[in-house]
């Protein structure tokens, strides 16, 4: 029959075609049992490559269409073995896995201590005024557990005249010791804040003038705050009219009198001399 005639035909012309020692005995289906099985994409490839090789030589019109049949059906098999594109790469097996990193500490959150609030107002605290030879002023505030709080939660503020301490989320308050006024001059770049066991110290740096350090009588002025200490080369004179000003601003009126006459007439360089009475009068009100 017209079978028969086909894979007869198919015979001759893989013998012309197919090189040693891999001799391709039949074509399919008659040959599909001889064939050797690919076992791989590469192997497969090859084979398709033979087939083509076949397929353009051979002239008989059905033997090119049982082997373009043949063709269509390793490619087929060759596009299905073929790994994914989009598939990694494998690793080699002799690779050694990368040890796992170990996960980093959570950082804590930076606290912005400006936009904190509300605030619990400190009110109690021990003061240490020192004397005249003292350098410092010490303030201590204690608080339970201060010290288990994260550094960034504690700061303070300091100026010439004040100074400003925060604590955020101690016992789940914010609070806070704000000074203003001190009663003399501090310098805030040698002060310091020091947290210890239930405990937040403070150290005040004075100012050193001429003879010395001076002497705090309280931690804020009373009323309005003086002025600072005069300079080594300030005018000395010009320290005794400031004085003589303070004066005239805090005293009663017959002080004030008294002062008056007394820096009008040294303007114009005459000599006062108050009267007894209204000295009198005037210190006994001071």
């Amino acid at each position: 029959g017209l079978t028969d005639v086909v894979a007869q035909d198919c015979r001759l012309e893989a013998r012309r075609f197919v090189r040693p020692p891999t001799p391709l005995a039949t074509l399919p289906g008659a040959m599909a049992a001889d064939a050797p099985q690919a076992t791989g994409p590469d192997a497969l490839e090859a084979d398709c490559a033979e087939v083509r090789s076949m397929l353009d030589r051979a002239t008989r019109p059905n033997v090119r269409r049982e082997l373009q049949r043949l063709l269509d059906q390793l490619e087929g098999e060759r596009r299905a073995a073929a790994p994914p594109a989009t598939s990694a790469p494998s690793a080699p097996p002799d690779a050694k896995a990368a040890p796992p990193t170990a996960a980093e500490p959570p950082k804590p959150v930076p606290v912005v201590v400006k936009s904190a609030g509300p605030w619990t107002e400190i009110t109690t605290f021990a003061l240490e005024l020192g004397t005249s030879a003292s350098s410092t002023i010490s303030i201590d505030i204690r608080l339970k557990g201060i010290e288990q709080l994260p550094p960034e939660n504690i700061t303070c503020d300091f100026t010439e005249s004040s100074l400003d301490l925060k604590i955020i989320g101690l016992d789940g308050k914010n609070h806070r010791f704000l000074k203003t006024n001190l009663e003399k001059d501090i310098v805030p770049g040698e002060s310091s804040v020091k947290v210890k066991k239930n405990h937040v110290i403070l150290t005040l740096q004075k100012v050193k003038g001429e003879y010395g350090y001076d002497y705090w009588g309280d931690l804020c002025a009373k009323g309005k705050r003086k002025a600072a200490a005069a300079k080594k080369d300030a005018d000395p004179s010009a320290s005794i009219m400031d004085m003589m000003k303070d004066l005239y601003d805090d005293g009663d009126d017959n002080m004030k009198k008294i002062i008056g006459e007394a820096m009008y007439k040294a303007k114009r360089g005459e000599k006062y001399e108050p009267k007894a009475d209204d000295l009198k009068g005037g210190l006994d009100d001071m």
